[in-house]
C-alpha cells in the first residue's frame, strides 16, 4: 500500500527520498501510533494515513530540513494516532468559531529582553502537550495556521485558540519573572 501511496508522487527525486524515508523510520513511527492505539493493524494505518498526507503535498514535507524531518511526521503520526484513537471511542470534542491569527503579540522581542532559550524551553514543557504541539508546528516548522490545522486534522480556529492560550501563558511568564508557572 505504501508503494501506492508513493508512486502518486510526480517528482521521482522526492519519490526515492519519501520511500527511504520510510523504510527507515517506519518501526519508530508504528510505535508512536501503537502507543496510542494500542492496535498493529491500526497504527500501520495511521502512519499510511500520514505519507497519504505528505503524498498529496509533498513540498510541505519538502520545505523542512531533512534534520527536523523525523520529529515533524513524528507530531503528525501522534496526532492521527489521537484523532483514530477519539473516533474509535466516538469521543467528540466541540468546534470553536472561527477566529483570524493574532498577531499583535511579538514572541521573539519580548522573550529574548526578558529570559534565556533554557527557560523559555524549560516553561514551554509544562504547557499542555496540544499547545505544544501547535507552537512547534507554527514557529519551529514555519507551518502556516492553515498548514497547522491540516496536519493535526483540527480547525483552523482551534490553532488559533491554542496558540492565543500558549501565547498567553508565555507572556504571562515572561511578565511575572518565569516564577514557576503552570
Amino acid at each position: 500500500m505504501i508503494d501506492l501511496i508513493i508512486s502518486t508522487i510526480e517528482n521521482e527525486e522526492q519519490r526515492n527520498e519519501l520511500a527511504e524515508f520510510y523504510s527507515t523510520h517506519r518501526n519508530w513511527l508504528c510505535n508512536i501510533a501503537y502507543s496510542k492505539l494500542k492496535d498493529r493493524f491500526d497504527a500501520e494505518d495511521a502512519v499510511q494515513t500520514v505519507f497519504a498526507e505528505i503524498a498529496d503535498d509533498p513540498e510541505i514535507f519538502f520545505k523542512i530540513a531533512p534534520r527536523n524531518r523525523r520529529a515533524y511526521v513524528g507530531i503528525i503520526v501522534r496526532n492521527v494516532s489521537i484523532e483514530m484513537y477519539k473516533k474509535r471511542n466516538k469521543v467528540q470534542l466541540e468546534e470553536l468559531d472561527e477566529e483570524t491569527e493574532d498577531t499583535s503579540f511579538s514572541l521573539e522581542d519580548e522573550v529574548f529582553d526578558k529570559i534565556t532559550r533554557e527557560e523559555l524551553l524549560s516553561f514551554m514543557k509544562q504547557l499542555p502537550i496540544e499547545q505544544q504541539t501547535v507552537l512547534l508546528l507554527h514557529y519551529y516548522f514555519d507551518l502556516t495556521i492553515y498548514e497547522t490545522a491540516q496536519r493535526l486534522h483540527i480547525s483552523v480556529s482551534t490553532v488559533n485558540n491554542r496558540l492565543k492560550s500558549a501565547r498567553g501563558a508565555i507572556r504571562k511568564f515572561i511578565d511575572e519573572g518565569n516564577t514557576n508557572y503552570v
